[in-house]
């Protein structure tokens, strides 16, 4: 097996087509829940705790913690929103942002092809806004799940590749690489859910081991902000603040967890041993988990 051996086009074809579900069920969510998404953010930020459940809240409804972080940007840059209010709903984003893998976890790819039929054709022959939104998010669903199998079907002949088990050794050796290796890639894409996904399918594969697998979610976690510091770029210096915020939130609960790997990685050892669950659900709790913990870490310390 060798590199040229790999079906490259139809591994792209399939994050290609994966991405387009994950947007387009995104703009389903919009639609379904209406045209009422800055207004909610706006009313509902008074304090950070309020700031985070809204943050998670239009995460899970836009599929993007990229696209709520932007949109806080620029309700900042109007002058709709302080920075204060802006903290709370990033904390909320990334805990939002891990029900991608949530999806991506229960294996759902069987049902694909009727998504697809069902939402073709209610978008074909229905009018209504609301069963349009819902076709689209159906319709979604199932380009992000063939997408992932294509991804899938290709991907385990990567793992046979020579370059390819000895870079999963390096990375076994040094978690650290593991961690950047999740930053960059991550950041040349600009989603975490695509890279945390195709890291589910390797580890579902077990082209990958868990002791590499966690590290480098942590690090997709990081590399997901460049979004955030694009969309700031020509703002004030508030949502420069925001968007530096969204790093430090990130590298911060990366620090913390890479410090405790090991421990970390012998304790979900045994939450695995006690409660069975499948592998690509194992790391959507460990995507999970992540948020959850570093958003208790960074709170009390918020103000600062």
């Amino acid at each position: 097996m060798t590199l040229a051996d790999i079906n490259w086009p139809l591994i792209l074809a399939g994050l290609g087509l994966f991405l387009f579900g994950i947007d387009y069920m995104g703009d389903g969510l919009k639609s379904y829940a209406g045209d009422k998404l800055k207004d909610i953010i706006d009313k509902y930020t008074s304090s950070p705790v309020k700031g985070i459940l809204i943050g998670a809240l239009v995460t899970c409804l836009i599929q993007s913690s990229s696209g709520t972080t932007a949109l806080t940007i620029g309700l900042i840059r109007s002058g709709l929103m302080n920075l204060n209010q802006a903290v709370g709903i990033i904390m909320g984003a990334n805990i939002g942002t891990t029900i991608t893998a949530f999806i991506v976890g229960f294996d759902l790819f069987q049902y694909a092809s009727f998504f697809l039929i069902i939402g073709a054709f209610c978008l074909l022959f229905s009018n209504h806004p609301k069963i349009k939104g819902l076709a689209q998010i159906l319709f979604g669903l199932g380009c992000l799940f063939y997408g992932l199998e294509l991804m899938s079907l290709h991907l385990e002949a990567v793992s046979e590749l020579p370059e390819f088990i000895q870079l999963v050794t390096l990375f076994t050796n040094h978690p650290i690489l593991a961690m950047l290796g999740g930053t960059i890639t991550t950041a040349l894409i600009q989603s975490s859910s695509a890279m945390i996904a195709i890291v589910q399918q390797m580890y579902h594969l077990k082209a990958i081991s868990l002791y590499v697998s966690i590290p480098y979610i942590f690090g997709c976690n990081i590399g997901t902000t460049i979004t955030a510091f694009l969309s700031a770029l020509k703002t004030n210096s508030s949502a420069k603040k925001a968007a530096f915020f969204h790093f430090l939130f990130n590298v911060i609960g990366t620090a913390f967890f890479m410090i405790f790997l090991t421990p970390f990685y012998h304790f979900f050892l045994t939450f695995r041993f006690y409660i069975p669950i499948s592998p690509r659900l194992q790391l959507a709790f460990i995507h999970g988990f992540f948020n959850i913990v570093s958003t208790f870490l960074v709170y009390p310390f918020y103000k600062y």
